[in-house]
């Protein structure tokens, strides 16, 4: 599986969004965050600092660093995604909360995570443990800061 987050469920109709980006590449699968600081910019690469409150959507195309605009699925906390992780799968990780490593890598360290940066929780894993891919929940919430 290539990096990044896959929609794998979604059992409300999914919403797909343009959202303004700059002097940014982004690829199918990359996380995004919204961008509080830039009234010109909406999203930008999710990062390991991603809060719960700033968690916003997945691109679902591929854009060079010149783009203005990027289609996004937005994140919601019944969808189920398939995210590639930093570390081989372990099945006693279920339910564990889990930082982002990257725009499109979970960092499950084997630890739950309790901090307002735990975006991702793992339910499962895809194929063998050492393919690297979760299957789980973006904890995404609102007005929330710890």
């Amino acid at each position: 599986m290539a990096a990044g987050a896959f929609l794998l469920k979604d059992p409300e109709s999914t919403v797909f969004e343009k959202v303004r980006v700059a002097s940014q590449a982004y690829t199918i699968g990359d996380i995004v965050m919204l961008d509080r600081v830039s009234d010109a910019i909406d999203v930008v690469p999710a990062t390991s600092s991603t809060t719960t409150t700033n968690l916003y959507g997945v691109a679902v195309q591929t854009v060079a660093s010149s783009a203005t605009e990027l289609m996004i699925a937005v994140i919601t906390p019944k969808q189920e995604w398939l995210l590639q992780s930093a570390n081989d799968a372990v099945v006693n990780n279920k339910f564990q909360r889990m930082l982002l490593t990257d725009a499109n890598t979970v960092n499950n360290t084997g630890t739950d995570n309790t901090t307002k940066e735990a975006v991702f929780m793992q339910t499962g894993y895809q194929g063998a443990l050492t393919a690297k891919v979760l299957v789980g929940k973006f904890l995404k919430v609102a007005n929330v800061t710890a």
